[in-house]
């Protein structure tokens, strides 16, 4: 097979897996288009009745839990990048069994359940005052976000070259200009993938918000989803609008912040070649 032939298998392969990824996407919103009647008797992938009265209710009512939602998990995403890359750099500098032991306890925290430290994490929170509240509510999601932080990026440190590292620290360079003026800028496409799956891990989190809010002012778009469903299950159509406007934030980071994504692959897979 030439590389011509390569090239368009390899395109056409692309577009369907893309196909595919989008239906969600598409069903989402074209049934959000529908009318109450229209989501009913017609197929789920075929528009029929278009009306934007359930998009006009929505947004009113997502409007907070997406605001509520962008205040929690875009700190917790960008510090658990950077904080993740900086455990990272303390693993992959200061070697020893000690440092060893914490990297396996630390590994050992990203598969632990959210419902199995439920209840200490929320007496932690109310003893603090910070229960229904943005900053304990940052401070949990850190709890298992940050460890999957310091996992993901001492998987991209392996390729991180230590004569670099050497030739710096014969400069004179210290731990901080270290990390933030060599390791960080080199590393920023391992920094952006992980910040890119926190992000989208935490703002699906479910279990977290419902734990610690109570109220509707501070309800989480997860949450919001869930309510309104729980609620008003039968007007579908209002259910598939809010499930994509929901949904649209994660989706418009992922594009245009993916193509770093993939950059941070690449250099992954890079190393695991070398």
């Amino acid at each position: 097979m030439t590389s011509y032939w390569k090239a368009v298998v390899h395109q056409a392969v692309v577009l369907v897996l893309a196909v595919i990824w989008l239906i969600p996407v598409y069903a989402m919103f074209i049934n959000g288009l529908k009318t109450k009647s229209g989501v009913l008797v017609t197929p789920v992938l075929i528009p029929s009745s278009l009306s934007l009265e359930a998009f006009e209710s929505q947004i009113v009512y997502t409007a907070r839990p997406i605001l509520n939602s962008l205040i929690v998990v875009l700190p917790v995403a960008a510090m658990g990048a950077y904080f993740g890359a900086l455990g990272a750099y303390a693993f992959y500098r200061y070697v020893s069994p000690v440092s060893d032991a914490i990297f396996a306890i630390v590994s050992l925290a990203t598969f632990i359940p959210v419902e199995a430290v439920a209840l200490p994490l929320t007496r932690l929170i109310v003893s603090l005052g910070l229960f229904n509240n943005y900053l304990g509510l940052i401070i949990a999601y850190l709890v298992f976000y940050l460890p999957t932080g310091a996992l993901l990026m001492s998987i991209f440190m392996v390729v991180f070259p230590k004569q670099l590292l050497d030739a710096a620290r014969a400069d004179g360079a210290g731990t901080w200009t270290l990390f933030n003026r060599v390791v960080l800028p080199l590393m920023m496409p391992g920094v952006i993938s992980t910040f890119i799956y926190i992000l989208v891990e935490a703002w699906g989190e479910f279990f977290l918000p419902l734990v610690l809010t109570e109220t509707p002012s501070m309800m989480l778009a997860p949450i919001a989803a869930m309510r309104y469903v729980a609620a008003l299950g039968a007007v579908y159509n209002e259910v598939f609008a809010a499930s994509f406007l929901i949904s649209i934030v994660p989706f418009l980071i992922f594009i245009f912040l993916g193509r770093y994504f993939i950059r941070g692959l690449l250099v992954l897979g890079g190393g695991a070649k070398g």
